[in-house]
This record gives structure tokens, sequence and C-alpha cells, in this order.
């Protein structure tokens, strides 16, 4: 009887070893991402007065998070560059393609160094600020510009140079782990009701998407960002609400469900609306420094069979006379987040396990914003950014 205990008090034990040895394992194979679109949607120097205290506090809750690097969907700077002033040193005007020449050189660097400082890696994609800021009138100052925007955005953010040949910088893609991240530059030429410029993924930049993705199959995890959301409505604050065109019936969309892709990442609208659509999970996110009174990102956890999400948010306050800006779109001069906000910290507004299975991913465990049920359901549902409690 003592021998049956003993060897059932073993077993249970080995058991118990061998189930912590396998859950400590898995834990190891995890890690983090982190994405904040729209980070800053602002042209800013380092440190920006009145301003340094609320970004720091952002970048170091960034960085407490401990990922192996952050995503950001686009919008970087406010980018209006092209519009005549005046220049910093000398006081003489610059505009058009030197305009772009001259504001590049000064916020781009200060934007990395914002990073760098807070030692993280980052990857970006383009977003519509990258190349002026929507409208580009056929004909106009903007549109003739937009080659020498993307230059400029290829030039200083220096990101992979692995995608189609007259895209390279501006479309890439990343392996990381067991992961697969595909960067996509959704601004082609066309016409649009936004001038010369359509919001599509088309020609040789949908060759190279569909060899990349084909060509990855075997790895774990699918992702792909771009600045503007596919699938709507999704809550805008403070946004033209730029969509990419043709919506879930466009060559992206259909691209990325032809090979499985399982998490689609963008901006653009400065609020938080999530959908699953044909097993993929589009996250629209992101907030606006200097205009709006909350901001949030996204924390990613993979794992070999799942991505776990939480959506954070924090509230921020803008104050004061407006801050000088290239053209006339000027954020608050002051942004603050006061000591008690600060003592709590980004809070918990949302989260989901995207599993992976046979047939497709599932999303489960949603609370929050990833609860689809509160989702607008028309464009006049859309303002305000607030999910409905």
């Amino acid at each position: 009887m003592i021998k049956q205990l003993l060897y059932a008090a073993t077993l249970t034990f080995t058991v118990l070893w061998n189930l912590t040895v396998l859950a400590q394992t898995s834990d190891k194979k995890a890690w983090t991402f982190v994405s904040i679109p729209d980070f800053l949607n602002v042209d800013t120097i380092y440190p920006e007065p009145k301003w340094e205290d609320a970004l720091s506090f952002t970048l170091k809750s960034v960085k407490a998070e401990n990922p192996d690097f952050v995503l950001v969907p686009g919008d970087l700077v406010m980018g209006h560059w092209d519009f005549p002033e005046k220049r910093l040193d000398t006081g003489a005007k610059v505009e058009g393609e030197e305009g772009v020449r001259y504001w590049a050189s000064i916020y781009y660097p200060a934007w990395k160094k914002r990073f760098d400082a807070h030692g993280l890696k980052y990857y970006t994609a383009i977003g519509d600020h990258e190349i002026g800021d929507n409208n580009w009138p056929v004909g106009g100052r903007r549109l003739r510009c937009v080659p020498e925007y993307k230059k400029m955005f290829t030039q200083y953010m220096d990101m992979p140079k692995n995608g189609p040949e007259h895209m390279k910088g501006t479309a890439f893609y990343i392996k990381h782990k067991n992961m697969l991240i595909v960067s996509v530059d959704v601004f082609e030429k066309g016409k649009s009701k936004y001038g010369g410029i359509t919001a599509q993924v088309t020609g040789k930049q949908l060759e190279w998407l569909e060899e990349v993705l084909s060509e990855n199959q075997d790895i774990d995890h699918l992702v792909v960002m771009g600045h503007a959301p596919i699938v709507g409505p999704v809550r805008k604050w403070s946004s033209s609400g730029m969509m990419l065109d043709q919506a879930t019936d466009s060559s992206l969309w259909q691209t990325m469900k032809k090979h499985h892709v399982d998490l689609y990442l963008c901006g653009e609208v400065h609020a938080m609306t999530c959908h699953q659509r044909d097993n993929i999970q589009q996250i629209a996110h992101g907030g606006l420094f200097g205009y709006n009174s909350r901001v949030n990102y996204l924390v990613g956890t993979v794992y070999p069979d799942r991505i776990e999400l939480a959506l954070k948010e924090i509230n921020i306050v803008n104050s004061g006379p407006k801050k000088w800006q290239v053209d006339r779109n000027r954020p608050r001069e002051s942004v603050t987040i006061t000591d008690e906000v600060k003592a709590v910290g980004f809070k918990i507004v949302g989260t989901m396990v995207l599993q992976r299975g046979p047939s497709g991913n599932i999303g489960h465990d949603k609370t929050g914003y990833f609860d689809e049920t509160d989702n607008p359901r028309k464009k006049s549902d859309v303002r305000g950014g607030k999910k409905k409690h």
C-alpha cells in the first residue's frame, strides 16, 4: 500500500513537473510587439517644449511592454512641407520639392531621435501625411511633390529595401522569429475623390505581395500593415477618414484572404474599431496628440499557436494656443498627462486571443473594443472615437 502511494505521489510529481517545464518552455517562446499608428502626426523637434513629458511617458510605457519592436502604421509627421513657408534658419521662403527636402531634414531625424532615446526599434509604414496629406488635386503642387515626399521618407526612415522596384523603402517586409510582417504603400497614382492619388495596392506591388505571402505560408503568423482601414465603418476622431478603395472587394483584401493573413494593422482614424472578416482581424487604432483627449497603443504577445492582443488607452490634456506648423493645420501648444492619470497608467480597453486553426483564425475571449456588438453600423455613428458602454 505504501509503495502504491509512493508511486502515485512520484507519478503526480513527475506529471506536474513536466507540465511546469512545458509551460515555461512555451512562455519562453512568447515575444511581444507594440503598434502605435499616427505617432505623432505632428511636426515636432526633439525634445519638444511643452510636449515632451507626455510623449516620454507614452514611450516609457511602450518600453515597459518589453517589445521586440514597435510598428507605426503611418502618419509620423504633419508633413505639409510643399506649402510656401520661411526657413527656420535664414528666413528665406521655401516651397514645393525644395520645401519637402528642407522640412524632412528637420522633422524625420527628430522623430527618430525620440524613439532612439527610449531604446525602441521601429518599423514604419507610409501614411498620407508622409506625402503631404490629402487632398492631391490633379495638376497641383502637392501631387507633383509626391515622388519627392516618398524619396524623403525612404531616405530618412531607412526601412528595408526589399519591396517592389518602384516602392523600395515604402513597401517592405520583415521576418521576425515566427512572424512575417508586410508593410504596404497604399498610396498609388490614380484618380479618386482625393485627386490624383488612390488608396489601393495594385500592379507590381500586388504581384510582389502575392509572391512574399506565397513564399511564407509555413510561418506561424502573417501580418500586414498599411495606413488606411479596409473594413468599415470605423470610428474616427479629428480625421478625414480615408479608407482603402473598394474595401473588402479590393485586390489587397482578396490577396490577404487568399493567403490566410492573420492580422491587418492600420491607423488614419485616431480611434479604435476592430473587425474580423474572412478570418482576418483588422485593428484600426491610434491617437492624435495635440488634438484628441485620448491616445492608445496595441500590445501583441506572440506564441506559436496564437497572438494575445490588448488595446491600451490614456487620457491627455491639450491646452494653450495653437502650436506652429508648416501650413494651417495646427495642434495645441501644450500636451500633458496629469499625475493622477500617470499613477494609473495606460488602461486596458480591449483584449482578445487570435488563435490559429486548420481552417483559419478563431478570435475568442473578446472584450472592450474587440467586441464587435457595439461597433458603428453606419457612417453617422463613427465620430467621436468613443465606444458606447
